[in-house]
């Protein structure tokens, strides 16, 4: 490949939070996303304020809001997160089973998809699907 064509590696999408600890927390449990990277300070943000989450091929990284903030969609509550799936009725199962509040249900998409979705603790809508 030369320098006139580049290619694109990997997006990430960076979700702000409320609070880190509970966010964390609920990813894992609703979605089984682990916490891979945490950038905290012991003294001054011991629950950190950036965080890199995993599961399988899917990355979510998880930022704090603090203000005053330099850019507005780092405020909490302002995100969408849209994860596909393979496998979306164990997926729903297995948040319904954890005790996570489900948004809507799952429902046919206008696209084709299967898909339901949730609402993190900072507000932030996470939209579960699974092409058809």
């Amino acid at each position: 490949m030369s320098d006139s064509e580049p290619r694109f590696v990997r997006v990430n999408l960076v979700l702000p939070v409320s609070d880190m600890k509970s966010a964390r927390d609920w990813y894992a449990r609703a979605l089984g996303f682990e916490t891979v990277y945490l950038h905290d300070d012991p003294v001054e943000d011991p629950e950190g304020n950036y965080a890199i989450l995993r599961r399988d091929g899917a990355e979510v990284h998880l930022i704090l809001d603090e203000p005053p903030r330099q850019h507005p969609w780092t405020a909490a509550g302002t995100g969408y997160l849209f994860l596909t799936v393979d496998g979306l009725d164990a997926v729903f199962r297995h948040a319904r089973e954890s005790g996570i509040a489900i948004t809507r249900g799952i429902k046919l998409e206008d696209w084709g998809a299967r898909a339901f979705q949730l609402t993190d603790p900072s507000g932030n809508l996470v939209l579960v699907a699974e092409e058809g």
